[in-house]
């Protein structure tokens, strides 16, 4: 609890400087960080695996704080076209922007790609905290259609059912291309 309660106020702390960078109106723009909705989630990405511990994806959060393995890389962004691999560094902390707050930005901020590869020789372990909008706090932005993170979450539990991956904000956007 006392580790969440930190990360709660880091995530807020970055949320209210970002809010602040876009010109958004503070006391408006904080009803789209609701602490309530944090979590803490433990990964653990077994040895020997060949392959993925976690597939190509954004997180549908506003953004998401990771504790990684400070022994044991895995983690890779895209960046620019190319895989980046995020080296271990002991007690940093690494932030990713989400779905979330590429919407309330107008895609001023970006949702980083990301993926997880396994270790073949070593367990990997990160820690990680997401923190999204209020269920029902409507997003609204020129880019896309005012929709609240309840809408979102269905959208996308639904395009993983029916095809298999998360479409995710294209199924928003002012330009519908999906």
């Amino acid at each position: 609890m006392d580790y969440e309660t930190h990360l709660s106020r880091i995530a807020t702390t970055l949320f209210e400087a970002m809010a602040k960078n876009l010109d958004l109106n503070l006391e408006t723009s904080k009803s789209y960080l609701s602490v309530d909705t944090g979590m803490v989630r433990v990964y653990r990405y077994p040895r020997g695996s060949v392959g993925w511990g976690m597939e190509v994806h954004t997180d549908s959060s506003i953004l998401s704080i990771l504790n990684q393995d400070d022994q044991v890389s895995g983690l890779e962004v895209l960046k620019d076209d190319r895989w980046l691999i995020v080296k271990p560094i002991s007690n940093t902390l690494i932030v990713n922007l989400g779905d979330m707050m590429q919407a309330i930005s107008n895609d001023r901020y970006k949702s980083v790609s990301h993926r997880v590869k396994v270790s073949k020789n070593n367990d990997r372990i990160s820690i990680c905290y997401f923190v999204f909008p209020g269920e029902d706090v409507v997003i609204e932005s020129s880019k896309y259609k005012p929709f609240t993170y309840n809408e979102f979450s269905a959208q996308v539990q639904q395009d993983k059912k029916a095809l298999g991956y998360k479409v995710g904000l294209a199924r928003f956007s002012q330009k519908q291309d999906c």
